[in-house]
């Protein structure tokens, strides 16, 4: 499948299922007209196809995918090839995401075969999908660009981590693209970063944060959490990972990809790593004498091994930590399901988008117990910015509002890692999501 647009490295639009577009002066009205082309079951692409896809994503259950649509009043097709779309403010996060997962087009008379056969404009078509097995795909014969180089590709579902090594490793696969944390040292010490091309990206990376219960005392009070906050050597994480490409030390919210990103600097943290500082912060605040339930999971290589480490600093600058490591399944129910959540300090890994973290009022605040209006308040205004610059200017105040009130905490940037058969060629960042661009690979 292919969005409605495109989005460059630059951040600019490009023609995918809209070949051209409108904006109106006051960026409350978008007219898209639509690519005269065919999906790859050969029917023809209409603008009902692509009201029916907009809706769609609207209507999503996964806030993700719906949050485009907040300031849409209206998706209408004007005639066969055109859409009007009507907001009832700017939104910035509208436009963008009909570069990616929100902007998605598929024929609406096979959307309930999109599980197993799904249906797009792009350059391949899937051919056969065994569960659990692998899925094979081969060219689009009417694909509206230029015909790929690579005519057919299989994708291998491997769920193991060591045996995909192997695989690759013994030649039955050419390319690993998403390698999980739990593995990045091996592809330095066994030598796979040397006999491989190993790319790094950003666009499915994940940050590393704490998240404390802000309804739960002590917590519920910003200076035992800012306390706690000094104990976390972001360092010690890093060299952990013994993979110096995989990961950057972080107090900042958002990804290497964001236009309003700032690389790390030692004015960027409110609350630093300070051990001496966090002793006596924690001492002021009775942290030392009242146990602090700390709750990770036992069975996320990604997760469980961050906990080890920020256990063992929490209890160097003597705070009392009473582990809780339980698996994904009752972690879900305890941090995630129960409301309030049951628990006291956790470490996250996720996409964690900053707008993830609004909310307009406490009683619709999520697992992340965090609700500040400040913060909501500046990522509606960025959100309705008529200009790139406004916008980066409401997403930094609102990013140094969130790091100050310390109720999520990051420490790392985590890329996305994979490696290639050195002979293949053509590797393209992620657009979409985790999206693989085979089109652009050749031998």
């Amino acid at each position: 499948m292919e969005p409605l647009v495109y989005f460059d490295d630059a951040g600019e639009p490009e023609p995918a299922v809209a070949e051209s577009w409108d904006i109106s002066d006051d960026q409350t009205t978008y007219t898209f007209t639509i690519r005269e082309t065919t999906f790859s079951n050969d029917d023809p692409v209409t603008a009902d196809d692509v009201v029916y896809s907009l809706t769609s994503m609207q209507e999503s259950p996964i806030s993700t995918y719906a949050a485009a649509y907040g300031a849409v009043e209206s998706i209408t097709a004007v005639d066969e090839r055109t859409v009007e779309v009507e907001l009832e403010r700017p939104s910035q996060a509208f436009f963008q995401g009909m570069g990616g997962m929100s902007g998605l087009i598929q024929p609406e008379s096979a959307a309930d075969g999109i599980a197993t056969n799904p249906i797009g404009t792009g350059p391949y078509v899937l051919d056969n999908y065994a569960t659990d097995d692998q899925l094979a795909f081969s060219v689009n014969e009417d694909y509206w660009g230029e015909a790929p180089s690579i005519e057919d590709v299989t994708v291998r579902i491997i769920p193991d981590g060591t045996a995909a090594l192997n695989a690759l490793s013994a030649g039955e696969v050419d390319v690993f693209p998403v390698i999980t944390i739990d593995l990045w040292e091996r592809l330095t010490t066994e030598g796979f970063d040397e006999s491989f091309n190993l790319v790094t990206y950003p666009q499915v990376g994940e940050m590393l944060y704490v998240a404390f219960n802000s309804t739960q005392a002590p917590f519920d009070e910003p200076e035992a959490r800012q306390a706690l906050a000094q104990a976390f050597n972001r360092e010690d994480i890093l060299a952990a990972f013994n993979a110096p490409w995989g990961a950057d030390a972080t107090c900042d919210f958002g990804l290497e990809d964001t236009s309003w990103f700032a690389p790390e600097s030692a004015e960027a943290c409110p609350h630093p790593s300070d051990l001496d500082a966090a002793t006596g912060a924690i001492s002021a605040a009775g942290l030392d004498t009242q146990s602090v339930e700390f709750t990770s999971l036992s069975d996320v290589p990604d997760l469980s091994l961050p906990a080890d480490i920020l256990v063992a600093q929490l209890q160097q600058v003597g705070a009392d930590i009473d582990r809780n490591a339980i698996e994904l399944a009752r972690y879900s129910q305890t941090v995630f399901q129960a409301r309030p959540p049951q628990f006291g300090i956790t470490v996250m890994s996720s996409a964690a988008p900053i707008t993830g973290f609004a909310c307009e009022s406490p009683d619709q605040a999520g697992w992340t117990t965090y609700c500040s209006q400040e913060f909501t308040e500046l990522l509606n205004e960025a959100d309705s910015a008529e200009s790139i610059e406004e916008y980066d200017d409401r997403m930094a105040a609102a990013n140094e509002v969130l790091k100050e009130d310390a109720v999520i905490v990051p420490l790392a940037a985590k890329n996305g890692v994979g490696l290639f058969h050195p002979d293949l060629q053509g590797w393209q960042e992620p657009r979409i999501m985790v999206d693989i661009q085979f089109k652009n690979l050749h031998w």
